[in-house]
């Protein structure tokens, strides 16, 4: 799978049904070429600017349980 079929996807918490935020980047392992982390944040727009990120937090990998869709599922073992 690639890193731009996950890009702005909503990530949602498992247990909680919470929504953590949107695909914005990836911490790639450069030795395996795999993904390590994904940071997740909301989007925060305004109507005189740009897209900002706001409250960046990252998701281990392996802490993601489904990728659908639209959505993928995490269940977060770890804390940022």
């Amino acid at each position: 799978m690639r890193f731009s079929s996950l890009q702005k996807k909503e990530v949602i918490e498992l247990k909680k049904g919470s929504f953590l935020g949107f695909v914005q980047d990836a911490t790639i392992d450069i030795e395996s070429g795999k993904i390590d982390k994904l940071h997740i944040g909301e989007i925060q727009r305004s109507f005189f600017s740009d897209a900002k990120s706001k409250g960046v937090q990252k998701v281990g990998y392996e802490d993601v349980m489904t990728i659908g869709k639209d959505i993928i599922l995490v269940q977060k073992k770890h804390p940022n």
